[in-house]
């Protein structure tokens, strides 16, 4: 049976390929890293990195569709968003997928996913199949009607037919202290990019960045900084959704008229804020990680 561990090079899905290898050995497991061409180099080296030293078989998966995260958000003419996340349907889910069924054989999913990461995450389970919600309802639509997954269903409900994809989640009920230990205990180091203050490591910016993370890329990766600048301009849209900062702050408007912040509006508004902020705070953090990497 082959053991699918979907590696994004963040420490829960590494985690994930570290348990893996433990419960399954080397042979039997695959890497898979679906690219939204929208990373910081430092995780693609990472996650290249990780395998090679664990000896485990990385398999990169694109969009067949799209060209990344430029090209998605140009066709699409607008970025993302958290009540919009094509951007994981597309380039992620869809690329696993189409993967899965290429196997004509039983498949193992590890996905790196915890309880307390969020309220949608605690409703999911430990454990299920992989192809759950093209046959039990995700949900309700506007018309009360119930919701299920589409995405190729019928080359899905005939691949269901002869194999069975199992989805297994073997850090559901840990916290993020727990998972960066149990790197470290194994022997490995998690991504560098949290021993430089970032929570963070998926695309570099995720729409989901808070500005502690914003002000992290601004200071010290300004190329995609200005890469994220030539993007908006290139899409027609801007990035960031409303209220990110203070409406005096925010210059670019949407088609409706509603003003929204541009990249160069969140740039001045965190300067800004620093700025003032370090007139009164003299003191200099022991360690710039959220998991106290650095100790």
């Amino acid at each position: 049976m082959k053991v699918l561990v979907l590696f994004s090079g963040g420490k829960d899905s590494q985690a994930c390929l570290l348990w893996a290898l433990n419960e399954y050995g080397v042979n039997n497991i695959e890497a898979v890293f679906c690219d939204t061409g929208w990373e910081n180099p430092v995780t693609y080296e990472h996650i290249v990195n990780t395998c090679k030293k664990w000896n485990v078989k990385l398999v990169i998966l694109k969009s067949k569709k799209y060209d990344g995260m430029i090209d998605l958000a140009e066709k699409k003419k607008r970025f993302p968003s958290t009540k919009a996340r094509f951007c994981t349907e597309e380039l992620k889910s869809k690329p696993a997928i189409d993967y899965v069924l290429e196997h004509k054989e039983n498949v193992i999913v590890i996905e790196g996913i915890r309880r307390n990461e969020s309220n949608s995450r605690s409703k999911m389970q430990a454990e299920c199949t992989y192809f759950k919600y093209y046959f039990e309802p995700i949900g309700k639509d506007k018309k009360g009607k119930d919701k299920y997954h589409t995405y190729r269903k019928k080359d899905v409900i005939k691949w269901c037919k002869d194999w069975n994809a199992d989805k297994i989640r073997p850090i559901f009920n840990w916290d993020a202290t727990q998972t960066i230990n149990y790197i470290k205990a194994a022997g490995d180091i998690p991504n560098p990019l949290y021993y430089m203050g970032f929570n963070r490591v998926g695309c570099f910016p995720c729409i989901m960045s808070r500005q502690g993370g914003i002000k992290l890329i601004i200071e010290n990766h300004p190329e995609q900084w200005q890469a994220l600048k030539d993007a908006e301009l290139k899409v027609g849209s801007t990035f960031f959704p409303p209220l990110y900062i203070p409406r005096r702050f925010q210059t670019g408007r949407t088609r409706n008229g509603i003003f929204i912040p541009t990249a160069e509006d969140v740039e001045r508004y965190i300067k800004a804020k620093n700025n003032t902020i370090d007139m009164f705070d003299q003191e200099t953090p022991s360690c710039m990680s959220a998991y106290n990497l650095c100790e």
